[in-house]
Order: C-alpha cells, then structure tokens, then sequence
C-alpha cells in the first residue's frame, strides 16, 4: 500500500519522509511491527535533529530534549507534555541502543536501514519458534 493519499507531501514536522515512510510500508511485517519501526525510526531522526554538547556520539541527554521541546512553539505552554513524551524517548532510546550495540555502532550511527535490518531479524525470529 502507497501512502502517497494518507500523508502531506509538504509536512515538514515529520522527521520521516515519504519515501522512508512507504519503505517501511513495503515490508513483509505485522501491522504492529511496522509501526514500532516507523516509531523508532522517528525517535532516531528526532535525537538526530536536536542539537548536542556532548560529541554527538550518543542520544542527546534529557536536559537537551527538554530544552529543543521547549523551543517549539507548539508545545513549549506544555511542559507536563514534554516531561512524557522525554520519558517515552527514553524507552525509544533504550531499543535503539540494544540494535546499535548488536551492530556494534554507536547509537546516533543508526540508520533506517539498520533498523529494518533489525525489525525483519526478530520478525524471522519470532515467526520460525
């Protein structure tokens, strides 16, 4: 299924994009995989968008998220928001980190690729028990 219709070609505030999108679409997985791998692939393209101090080797820290949460103008009135949505990255950060140390990577080196590589793994691996 293309998802041209359902998406916005100009949406902007989406860290994936059409193509990323329908790629991960194409794959032969579950509904409920396909979309914990458009999760995580959002999750790595949003810590990959926010700025670090650190050597940008690892996720940004919870005060750099919090910090680029509150500079967008959409939810910078909702901090209780943003204390959740940090806590839901956090467990975003915690699967992506398992796929870059099973790769042997750091975790900001993971790419879409990587992570469907990784998705179809456990998906063979689950189907064939």
């Amino acid at each position: 299924m293309n998802l041209d219709i359902a998406f916005n070609h100009n949406d902007e505030s989406s860290p994936l994009n059409l193509n990323q999108i329908n790629r991960i679409e194409e794959l032969t997985l579950s509904a409920l995989e396909k979309h914990h791998l458009r999760l995580l692939a959002h999750c790595l393209q949003v810590f990959k968008s926010i700025p670090v101090e650190s050597d940008g080797k690892n996720f940004p820290s919870k005060q750099e998220q919090l910090d680029w949460w509150l500079s967008n103008p959409k939810l910078k009135n909702d901090r209780e928001f943003i204390l959740l949505l940090i806590d839901q990255f956090d467990s975003a950060a915690i699967q992506l980190e398992r796929v870059a140390q099973a790769l042997q990577i750091l975790p900001m080196e993971l790419t879409l690729d990587d992570l469907i590589v990784d998705a179809m793994s456990r998906s063979s691996n689950s189907s064939s028990q």
